[in-house]
C-alpha cells in the first residue's frame, strides 16, 4: 500500500500534476509520519512548487536519519538539492545511490543533470543516453531537451536540433523549457527566423507571455539590436513593474551597453522589491565595482554574505566569491584568498571560484600554481579552464579543441552574435602557433563585436588635448612659480597602455626605497574634486580651466592631499609609484602640484602598442580604453598621445626622462641604472629580480611582468602588416589644425586666482573693489556665472538695485541648482517690493535644498566631500 501510494504520487509529479501530488504527499505522510520515502517526494514538490524554506526543514528531517538512507532515498534527496541550486551535494547523494544499485535509472538521469548544471557534459550525455535507452517514451520529452542543452554547451548545434525535433513532435507538457533551449539551438545556428517561428508556435501553443518576451529580447540582443530588446523589455516592464527577471534582464543590456547608471538603477530597484535575494546583492556588488565606491561596494557584498549565511550551494559560494574579489580590490589579499577556500569547500570544483583563486595567486606570482589551478578547471569546464589558461600562455595542443572553443565563441547570446572574451583567447593561441592570419581574424572579431556596443568618439579626445595644451603653456608655468610643493615622493610613470609601463614600474619596485603602489590614480581623484569644487561654485567653467581660478595656498593644499594619500601607501619610503599610463595627460598638473616631482615616460614602436592594444580584452571597455576596439581610434589617440608629449616637452623646464620600451629589454641594467640616476638613488642588483616578487600586479602585464626580461614583443606589428592598413592610414596623414572654439579664459590675460581675490574683497565688505573684480573676470570670460552672481551681490551692496536683479536673474538661469543664490533673488526681490517674486525664489531654494541636502543658509555649501579649500559662497547676511 505504502509503495503504490508512493508511486500514484511520483507519477502525478511526472506528468507535471503538482499541485495534486503535493496535496495527495502530505496526506500521505500525516498518515505515515515516519515514511522516509515520502519525505523525500514532499521535498522535491515543495521545491517545484518553490517553497525552498519548507523543503530544507523537511530536508533537515531526513538527513537526521541518514543511516536508514536506501537507492530511492538518496535519488530523492539528490533531486531535492538539484531543485535547491546545490549540485555538489546531489552529486554525493547520487554517487551514494548508484553504489546501491548501479542500474537505478532515475539516479543516472539526475546525476546527468547535475552534470549538465556544472558542465560535465561528456557524462550528461552518457547519463541522458541510457535514460532514453531504458525509460518509457513518456519520460522522454525532458531527457531530448537535456541532451539538445549538452550538445549546445559542446558546440554541436546539428545534434541539438535533432533533439529539439523530437521532443517538439513528442509534445506533451515542458514547452517552456523546450522553447528556451529551442531558440538557443536556432540562434546558435544564426537562423534567426527559425528562433521567432519557434517562439510564435509556443505563443500559440499558450506559453507564458512574460517567457516570451525575455526570449524576444534574447533574439534580438543576439542580433545586436540591443536598443530594440531594451525597448520590449521596458515596455513589458510597465505593465509589470515588480518582475525581478525583467529588471535584471535590462540590468545586463545596460551594463553591455556601458550605461552603468541604467544597469544600477534597476538593480536597484529590484531590490527594493526583494531585498532579501542574495543574488541582486552580489549583482549590485559585481556592478558596483565598475561605477560604485569601494564602501559601497563592500557593504553589497556584506549583505549578500549575511543573507546566505544559514544556506548551503551556489548562493553561498557566489557571495562568498564576490567577497573575496572585494578584498583582493582592496589589496587584502590573504582574506580574499581565505574567501575563495571557502567558497571551494561549499562547493568543491566551483569553477568562479577557482579561477578567482588561480587569478589571485597569479597576481602573487605564484604561476605555477596558478597555472596547476586552471588545468584542474579545464579538465571539467574545457572554455573556463583555457580562457584562465591563455592568461599564462598555455593553449591546448589541439586544434579541434581550439575549433570547438570557436563554436562556443559564436554562440549569440545577450550579449550580441559572439563571446568577445573567447575570440581574444582564440587570437592569442593561434598567435603562438604562429598562425598569425587566424590570430588576427579572431582579434578582429573580438574587437569589432565590442566596438558594435560602444559610443566612443575619438574627437572629444583630441578637443580635452588641445585644451590642454593650450592651458598649460610657458606663460602658464612662469605666472605660478610660488604654486606647488616641493616634495619628492611621488613618482609617475606614464605613456600609452601596452608600452611598458609596468615593466618599467616592476622594476623600480625592487629598490628598497621605492614603494610602487600600482594604478592609484592621484591625479584623478584631484581633477574630479576640482570639477566638483568648480560645479558647486557654478564657475561654468571646468578641469583644466578651473586651474585658472586656484590660488597658491589652494594648490598648495591639493597638493598635501596627494602626499596624505601616497602616505597610506607606505609611511616611510623615499618614493612611492603611481603607474597609471594615461597620467601623460595629467603632466600639466603634476608640475602644478609637485614642481619637483620625477616623471618617468615610456615609449614604444606605435604599431607595436596598436598591435598589443588590439589583442587585449580590456575591463574598461566603455571608459578610458573605450579606444581601444578599433585600429582607427587607436591611431588617433596615438596621435593625441605624440601630441601631447611634444608640448610636454616644449612647456616644461624639468625634464622628463623618457625611456624606449626595447631600450629597457635590449639593456635593463642599463635602463634601470637611468631611472636609479634619475631618482639620486644607489644601485641595488634586487631591481633586475621583478619576476620573483610577491606583490600583486592587476593591470592586462599580468603574465608577462612574471617572466624574465624578453624580446619576442619587439616589432611583433611586422607578424600583422598586411591587417594593419586603417592604422597606417591615420598614422601617416597629417593631423588637420584643429577646428574647437578657443576657451574664453587663458592664462596671462587674468591674475591667478582673481576670482577667490573677489570673494575676500565682497566678505571684506569692500564692495566696490569687489565689483570692480568681477568685472574684470566677465569682461574676459562673460560665461563665468559665479563672477556674474557675485557682481550682483556687489552691486545690491552698493544699492544698485536694477542691476544686481538682472545679474541675478542672469545667473540663477544659467546655473538653476544653487539654493543659496535663490534665497539672495528673494531677498532682493523684497528689496524691490515684489513680494511674490521674492516667495517664490525662497520656496526654490527650499526646494533645492531638500533634494540635494545642502547645509543651513548660513553655513558654505561647499560639499564636505570635496575634500578641497573653504569657499564662502557669497550668501548675503
Amino acid at each position: 500500500m505504502q509503495l503504490n501510494t508512493y508511486k500514484q504520487i511520483r507519477q502525478l509529479q511526472q506528468q507535471g500534476k503538482i499541485v495534486l501530488a503535493l496535496s495527495q504527499c502530505q496526506l500521505a505522510l500525516s498518515q505515515q509520519t515516519d515514511n522516509l520515502g515520502l519525505m523525500g517526494l514532499l521535498g522535491s514538490l515543495y521545491c517545484q512548487q518553490q517553497d525552498y524554506i519548507a523543503a530544507r526543514k523537511l530536508l533537515e528531517r531526513i538527513l537526521s536519519r541518514r543511516t536508514e538512507f536506501d537507492t530511492v532515498l538518496h535519488t530523492d534527496v539528490a533531486g531535492i538539492y538539484i531543485l535547491l541550486g546545490e549540485p555538489s551535494n546531489a552529486l554525493q547523494h547520487l554517487d551514494a545511490a548508484l553504489t546501491l544499485d548501479s542500474a537505478n535509472l532515475l539516479a543516472i538521469v539526475r546525476r546527468g543533470l547535475v552534470c549538465l548544471q556544472t558542465g560535465y557534459y561528456r557524462q550528461a550525455l552518457e547519463d541522458f543516453t541510457v535514460g532514453l535507452q531504458q525509460l518509457p517514451q513518456e519520460q522522454h520529452l525532458g531527457i531530448h531537451i537535456n541532451l539538445a542543452r549538452c550538445y549546445l554547451n559542446t558546440g554541436k548545434t546539428d545534434r541539438a536540433l535533432y533533439h529539439i525535433n523530437t521532443a517538439y513532435a513528442l509534445g506533451g507538457g515542458k514547452r517552456e523549457a523546450w522553447l528556451c533551449v529551442a531558440v538557443d539551438c536556432h540562434i546558435a545556428l544564426h537562423n534567426i527566423e527559425a528562433a521567432e517561428l519557434a517562439l510564435q508556435n509556443s505563443l500559440a501553443d499558450g506559453v507564458n507571455e512574460l517567457l516570451a518576451v525575455k526570449i524576444n529580447a534574447l533574439i534580438l540582443a543576439a542580433q545586436n539590436r540591443h536598443d530594440e530588446a531594451e525597448l520590449l523589455l521596458r515596455t513589458c516592464l510597465q505593465q509589470y513593474p515588480e518582475h525581478l527577471e525583467l529588471l535584471t534582464q535590462l540590468a545586463s543590456i545596460a551594463m553591455i551597453k556601458g550605461r552603468y547608471g541604467a544597469a544600477l538603477a534597476y538593480l536597484q530597484r529590484a531590490i527594493v522589491i526583494d531585498g532579501a535575494n542574495p543574488e541582486l546583492w552580489i549583482e549590485l556588488a559585481w556592478l558596483g565595482r565598475l561605477c560604485l565606491s569601494d564602501e559601497k561596494v563592500r557593504e553589497a557584498a556584506e549583505t549578500a554574505l549575511a543573507l546566505t549565511c544559514n544556506t548551503v550551494g551556489q548562493s553561498r559560494a557566489d557571495a562568498l566569491v564576490i567577497m573575496a574579489q572585494v578584498e583582493a580590490d582592496a589589496e587584502q589579499y590573504h582574506l580574499a584568498e581565505n574567501f575563495y577556500q571557502q567558497a571551494l569547500q561549499e562547493l568543491p570544483n566551483y569553477v568562479p571560484a577557482s579561477v578567482g583563486l588561480g587569478y589571485l595567486w597569479l597576481q602573487w606570482g605564484r604561476v605555477d600554481a596558478a597555472i596547476a589551478l586552471f588545468e584542474a578547471v579545464a579538465a571539467c569546464d574545457p572554455l573556463a579552464g583555457y580562457s584562465a589558461l591563455s592568461h599564462t600562455k598555455h593553449f591546448p595542443n589541439d586544434p579541434r579543441l581550439l575549433e570547438k572553443i570557436a563554436q562556443v565563441a559564436n554562440l549569440p547570446s545577450i550579449q550580441g552574435p559572439v563571446v568577445s572574451s573567447l575570440f581574444f583567447d582564440l587570437a592569442a593561441a593561434w598567435e603562438q602557433r604562429q598562425d598569425f592570419a587566424r590570430a588576427f581574424h579572431f582579434a578582429r572579431e573580438a574587437n569589432s563585436a565590442i566596438r558594435q556596443q560602444s559610443t566612443y568618439d575619438p574627437q572629444p579626445h583630441r578637443d580635452y588635448c588641445v585644451r590642454l595644451t593650450q592651458l598649460f603653456d610657458r606663460t602658464f608655468f612662469a605666472e605660478r612659480k610660488a604654486y606647488g610643493n616641493t616634495a619628492c615622493l611621488p613618482v609617475f610613470i606614464v605613456g600609452m597602455p601596452r608600452s611598458g609601463t609596468t615593466l618599467v614600474e616592476q622594476l623600480l619596485g625592487g629598490h628598497p626605497d621605492i614603494f610602487v603602489a600600482g594604478e592609484i590614480g592621484l591625479l584623478s581623484t584631484t581633477i574630479q574634486k576640482l570639477n566638483a569644487w568648480e560645479q558647486h561654485l557654478c564657475s561654468g567653467i571646468s578641469y583644466p580651466e578651473c586651474l585658472l581660478d586656484l590660488t597658491a595656498e589652494q594648490a598648495q593644499q591639493c597638493g598635501e592631499q596627494v602626499l596624505t594619500e601616497c602616505r597610506q601607501y607606505h609611511p616611510t619610503v623615499r618614493y612611492i609609484v603611481d603607474k597609471l599610463p594615461h597620467n601623460f595627460e595629467n603632466i600639466g598638473l603634476i608640475r602644478l602640484l609637485f614642481p619637483q616631482a620625477k616623471i618617468i615616460h615610456v615609449q614604444r614602436e606605435l604599431r607595436d602598442i596598436a598591435v598589443s592594444t588590439y589583442f587585449t580584452h580590456f575591463q574598461a571597455q566603455h571608459a578610458g580604453m573605450g579606444y581601444a576596439y578599433d585600429l582607427r581610434d587607436i591611431a588617433m589617440q596615438l596621435m593625441d598621445y605624440q601630441q601631447l608629449m611634444q608640448h610636454w616637452d616644449d612647456a616644461l623646464a624639468d625634464p622628463i626622462l623618457t625611456l624606449a620600451y626595447e631600450e629597457v629589454v635590449d639593456n635593463t641594467e642599463a635602463a634601470a641604472r637611468k631611472m636609479l640616476s634619475y631618482l639620486a638613488l644607489e644601485w641595488a642588483a634586487s631591481i633586475l629580480d621583478h619576476q620573483h616578487r610577491t606583490r600583486a600586479v592587476k593591470t592586462a602585464s599580468i603574465w608577462q611582468v612574471r617572466q624574465a626580461v624578453y624580446q619576442s614583443s619587439k616589432q611583433k606589428w611586422r607578424r600583422y602588416a598586411d591587417f594593419l592598413e586603417p592604422l597606417e592610414e591615420v598614422l601617416n596623414t597629417p593631423i588637420p589644425e584643429f577646428s574647437i572654439p578657443k576657451t574664453e579664459l587663458k592664462p596671462g590675460l587674468l591674475p591667478p586666482g582673481l576670482f577667490f581675490s573677489g570673494m575676500d574683497l565682497l566678505h571684506a565688505k569692500q564692495y566696490a573693489q569687489a565689483a570692480a573684480t568681477f568685472e574684470r573676470i566677465l569682461a574676459q570670460y562673460p560665461s563665468h556665472a559665479a563672477a556674474k552672481h557675485m557682481l550682483g551681490l556687489s552691486l545690491f551692496k552698493l544699492g544698485n538695485l536694477t542691476s544686481a536683479r538682472l545679474l541675478l536673474e542672469a545667473s540663477v538661469k544659467q546655473h538653476a541648482g544653487h539654493a543659496n543664490w535663490y534665497q539672495n533673488l528673494a531677498m532682493l526681490y523684497q528689496q524691490l517690493g515684489r513680494f511674490d517674486d521674492a516667495n517664490d525664489a525662497m520656496n526654490k531654494a527650499k526646494q533645492l535644498q531638500l533634494r540635494v541636502g545642502e547645509p543651513s543658509w548660513n553655513e558654505s555649501v561647499l560639499p564636505a566631500n570635496t575634500d578641497l579649500p573653504h569657499l564662502k559662497t557669497g550668501l548675503i547676511e
